[in-house]
């Protein structure tokens, strides 16, 4: 990791960090981005990866998230 990339790594890492992308993402201008990135063969892929790291921290009962684990699965792009 550079330089550049530790600094910003501290900065989204840090409580005024998280609470900036907090904001922006809550934002209109924030959900947009997230739209427009999720509409992309890569935000679909980081998208199915990041709800299947959701499903770990979701109280969620274990046969639920199977099945959503499983339909991410199954669909491709």
């Amino acid at each position: 990791m550079d330089c550049i990339q530790a600094m910003i790594a501290g900065y989204a890492t840090s409580p005024e960090g998280q609470e900036a992308i907090r904001k922006f993402l809550s934002s209109p201008e924030g959900q947009k981005t997230i739209d427009r990135y999720l509409a992309t063969p890569e935000g679909q892929k980081m998208g199915r990866f990041l709800l299947k790291k959701a499903l770990d921290c979701l109280d969620l009962p274990a046969p639920v998230k199977d099945q959503i684990r499983t339909a991410l699965d199954e669909k491709t792009c």
